[in-house]
């Protein structure tokens, strides 16, 4: 299964701060050794400095492994969406848009 995952923060939380540099860069290191422990494949970790928005596209057969990946100290810095998603096409393969006139 595929998710989306939108994690924001203030400007307070930045990674760019003297405080908090270290905590992120070893995020991104280890982002993924984490996620191949988990079995989750990271199909792409992005980010947009100036918005303080980071966005993630996983693969992983459990919810749970998603957010194991996505802990401490993104968890505890962000506010966080996870969406699961599906390409365009699968969408058009659904029941009720096959039924639809």
């Amino acid at each position: 299964m595929l998710f989306v995952a939108t994690l924001s923060h203030g400007p307070d939380l930045c990674f760019a701060r003297p405080e908090f540099t270290e905590a992120g860069k070893t995020f991104s290191e280890e982002l993924a050794a984490r996620a191949q422990e988990l079995g989750v494949k990271v199909h792409a970790a992005l980010i947009t400095p100036n918005e303080h928005t980071f966005y993630f596209v996983l693969e992983a057969d459990r919810f749970e492994d998603v957010s194991e990946v996505l802990g401490p100290p993104i968890l505890t810095h962000h506010t966080g969406r996870v969406a699961p998603v599906m390409p365009v096409p699968g969408a058009f393969a659904l029941s009720f848009v096959q039924g639809a006139p």
